[in-house]
């Protein structure tokens, strides 16, 4: 009995073994890991940056130194800067934004036969206060904007063969609307480029001169409006997502 009890131990722990080895064989299967989803950028933030570019504008109006109608057409370079804060749920992104701009556009009208007489109209800044509206694909942004605006306008003359000339400066307000593309080129740099339209409400004035004459006396007949294109680089301070 007892052989035979000690028969069976010996058998039932050759089994118990070789089932060990066995399992101890065979290949291990690593574990599956979710890869990780990739992170979409975050255009929540506060941000300020430069823009800068060329710019057109049109104003006419009459006046009694030219005796008739007159028509400018200036143009030239901008250059100024940005500052502002977006807030973006999932691909919409609303915000608000300001801008201060140089500006460097003229226009002369020249009727030498009127004693040499010269006139000149400038814009000198452009400024804005705007909420806009956007869609974001990731890194790229397009967005619109619109709301106020200013500028700061200079106009003089001269008349050589009488030894006249006179000046006026106006600040002017009314409304733009414009839109552009931005791209996160790095986590806080972003490269963009711009068009907005500006409408403003020109007064006509009465200025004095230096010499002798009457006041320059200039009734307006249109709207000063400016279009302009604009290249731009910002700089986006982290935001908590």
């Amino acid at each position: 009995m007892r052989t035979k009890f000690a028969i069976f131990l010996t058998v039932a722990a050759s089994l118990g073994f070789a089932q060990v080895a066995s399992a101890a064989d065979m290949p291990i299967k690593a574990p599956t890991h979710k890869a990780a989803a990739p992170l979409v950028y975050n255009w929540t933030g506060f941000y300020l940056g430069i823009n800068g570019g060329g710019a057109w504008s049109h104003e006419d109006w009459t006046d009694n130194v030219a005796a008739g109608a007159v028509a400018y057409r200036p143009d030239g370079g901008v250059f100024g800067g940005q500052v502002g804060f977006r807030w973006q749920w999932n691909q919409l992104v609303l915000g608000i934004e300001g801008t201060w701009d140089w500006a460097s556009l003229s226009s002369t009208v020249s009727q030498p036969s009127i004693f040499g007489l010269t006139e000149d109209f400038k814009v000198r800044s452009l400024y804005t206060i705007t909420p806009q509206v956007g869609w974001a694909w990731d890194r790229f942004l397009v967005y619109a904007k619109g709301g106020w605006a200013g500028a700061t306008t200079k106009a003089e003359f001269s008349l050589p063969g009488l030894g006249v000339s006179g000046s006026h400066s106006q600040n002017v307000n009314g409304w733009t609307v414009g839109g552009g593309i931005d791209y996160a080129i790095w986590q806080n740099l972003i490269l963009g480029v711009e068009y907005d339209h500006f409408d403003f409400t020109y007064d006509g004035f009465t200025a004095p001169v230096t010499g002798p004459g009457t006041p320059w006396i200039v009734t307006n007949t249109s709207r000063l409006t400016v279009d302009q294109v604009v290249a731009r680089l910002s700089w986006k301070f982290d935001w908590p997502r």
